[in-house]
């Protein structure tokens, strides 16, 4: 029972006691005055108590309905109705007056007991999720019958406990004016003692419980901006300073949490052992891609099954976090969503322990590494080329001193055997040393990362150009489209532009052995260069599509590394240099480029190159015969 209670039943007690024990006093001898007395006293006390009665067994269907309807809090407080409806019946039975009928009272516990079993039923469906049985029973049998039954009869004793209380009360009023007056005497004095006694508890005692009370359910229910007003020298005063400083400390730490928490770069979701949901961020990373607390009480997995392809381990990982307390890490983990192997997203897993008061939970850290990733792959892509650009220049000086030598002796040789039989061997051999030396000449320049003469022209007409002198052999059974904007400018070397055109133009054949659609376009976009940090600005793009057998994810990753190739290693085919030589000279043009391929589907090559910044070209394609390098 609460303080409240108890102080209200001890001020009850007192008023008793002191109208009792002033009857005793001035006429113990008199039985009947006696007699009277407690009845009136045990009717007036019955008849509020048939109204607590009343006000009971409303708060207990109150409860009950909540409950039904799935608000599991309010079982405590229908919980304490209950105990406090049947110790009240069993005592009102018990201490019925003299005159009251008895049958009423056994048909009410009779009603009491039958609204116990269907409750306890009603309450049993409502926790076993079975809602509708719990409306049934609740509307039917206690709404419906038991109910109003058991409210007609309270009534019904709470009118005959009126009538012995009228019977007692005239039985009073036969006596003597001077045991009236001293009655009535006694009984103001004992009003007036319980009224001052009742306000100073109200004044010291309750109105200061009260705010308390109503603070601890406010800081129950998470509002923490709630302050009591109990301003005084005393222990109640001291609790409700030590509350409010209470809540205002904790007000403070929730809201750094929530600042700290909502403010973290990276993703974070918080779940429990067996990987339900309790609180989740997305950060800066945009990896979680849900909205702010639409999957809490969901399990992990369920929500983000890419997790658990990526680390097989994962559901045990978090179990071992909250158990022993240990920091798992995963690094440059690729995330593939589902219908993709591969979208090019690697993130690093961090796992450890939280813990919220008592309770235990995991933290899952998720850092978006892609871009990390990149960069490690932009690096080791340029540690390869500067090896393979050193080992190429080295090698073309050793070439080109080598042709030199044997294209003197052969001049020498071809001049004194102009006439002879093996004259035309001799320009064969000195033709191809000349072949040899332009593919030398090319090598240094992949090596030194050469320009090339730089010019302004337009790479439509150099497209052009390419295009018409490709062999018709070369272009059986593909169907080749072309769509270029001859007004657009360029500024770099032509013939590394016709050698990247050749070299995409070549992959593309070699993707389409069985026929196919070849598209070519060129056009000028608004973009900026992933690989910089450059602001947006306008590209001239080369867009060459086929639809060969494409290229898996691996493979894509290293086509532009220096003597890669899918093709086989034939006097004509798997060099592996043409997709490094056409990412060099882009590089060194300024530009970019972007690969997208799908095996079975095809490929699409995208190259961008800045848009030159004159108004009129410098030159035309000179025709120089290029050759693609593969």
């Amino acid at each position: 029972m609460s303080l409240r209670k108890r102080l209200l039943l001890l001020l009850g007690i007192f008023a008793i006691y002191a109208v009792v024990a002033a009857g005793v006093t001035v006429y113990g001898n008199h039985w009947r005055i006696e007699a009277s007395l407690k009845r009136f006293e045990q009717a007036v006390g019955q008849t509020l108590q048939m109204d607590r009665l009343h006000l009971l067994l409303t708060e207990q269907m109150f409860h009950l309905t909540d409950l039904v309807e799935g608000q599991t809090s309010a079982l405590s407080s229908y919980s304490s109705a209950r105990d406090v409806f049947f110790t009240s019946l069993r005592q009102a039975t018990s201490f019925a007056p003299d005159g009251s009928n008895g049958q009423d009272w056994e048909e009410i516990l009779r009603l009491a007991e039958s609204f116990e079993i269907e409750s306890n039923r009603c309450l049993t469906h409502a926790e076993a999720q079975a809602r509708q049985e719990a409306r049934d029973i609740l509307t039917t049998r206690l709404e419906a019958k038991i109910v109003p039954e058991l409210r007609a009869l309270l009534v019904k004793a709470k009118t005959q406990l009126t009538t012995v209380r009228n019977m007692s009360a005239r039985e009073l009023d036969t006596a003597s004016s001077r045991i009236l007056t001293l009655t009535i005497a006694v009984g103001i004095l004992a009003a007036v003692l319980v009224i001052v006694g009742a306000l100073m508890i109200h004044r010291w005692l309750m109105a200061p419980l009260r705010v308390i009370h109503k603070a601890t359910r406010r800081y129950s229910d998470g509002d923490l901006s709630f302050r009591t007003s109990v301003m005084r020298r005393d222990e109640l005063g001291e609790l409700g300073g030590a509350l409010n400083e209470m809540a205002q400390r904790v007000a403070a730490s929730e809201q750094k949490h929530r600042t700290l928490f909502s403010n973290l770069r990276d993703a974070v979701v918080i779940c429990e052992n067996d990987g339900r949901i309790v609180e989740y961020h997305d950060g800066d990373t945009h990896l979680l891609s849900v909205d702010e607390g639409q999957h809490i009480g969901r399990y992990v997995l369920d929500v983000w099954p890419e997790w658990g392809a990526a680390v097989k381990t994962f559901p045990t990982i978090i179990q071992q976090a909250i158990a022993d307390g240990r920091r798992h890490e995963a690094a440059n983990v690729p995330l593939s969503t589902a219908g993709h192997e591969s979208n090019d997203t690697y993130v690093d897993f961090i796992v450890y322990r939280v813990e919220y008061g008592e309770e235990r939970y995991a933290a899952v850290v998720i850092r978006d590494a892609t871009e990390r990733n990149r960069l490690q792959r932009r690096v080791r892509r340029a540690e390869t080329m500067e090896a393979v650009g050193t080992m190429a220049g080295g090698l073309a000086h050793d070439v080109s001193n080598l042709l030199s030598s044997v294209v003197g002796t052969l001049s020498a040789l071809g001049s004194d055997l102009a006439g002879s039989k093996h004259a035309e061997r001799i320009q064969a051999a000195l033709k191809t040393c000349r072949r040899a030396a332009g593919l030398s000449k090319r090598l240094l320049n992949f090596a030194r990362g050469a320009h090339g003469t730089q010019q302004v022209f337009a790479p439509g007409n150099i497209a052009d150009t390419v295009l018409d002198s490709l062999e018709p052999e070369s272009l059986r059974d593909i169907e080749l489209e072309r769509d270029l904007d001859r007004s657009v400018l360029i500024h770099m070397d032509q013939d590394q532009f016709a050698q990247i055109l050749l070299n995409l133009l070549r992959n593309a054949q070699d993707a389409m052995a069985e026929g196919g659609k070849l598209r070519v376009w060129l056009r000028t976009t608004r973009t900026r260069n992933p690989d910089t940090s450059e602001p947006e600005r306008l590209y001239v793009c080369l867009e060459i599509r086929d639809s060969g057998v494409g290229m898996s994810p691996d493979v894509e990753q290293r086509v532009f590394e220096p003597f890669f190739s899918t093709k086989p290693r034939t006097d004509q085919h798997g060099r592996g240099m043409g997709m490094a030589i056409v990412h060099s000279a882009v590089t060194n043009a300024g530009g970019f480029v972007l690969i997208e391929s799908e095996a079975a589907v095809g490929t699409t090559v995208q190259v961008f190159i800045p848009v030159a910044s004159s108004a009129n070209a410098e030159g035309q394609f000179s025709g120089t015969s290029v050759a693609p390098t593969e």
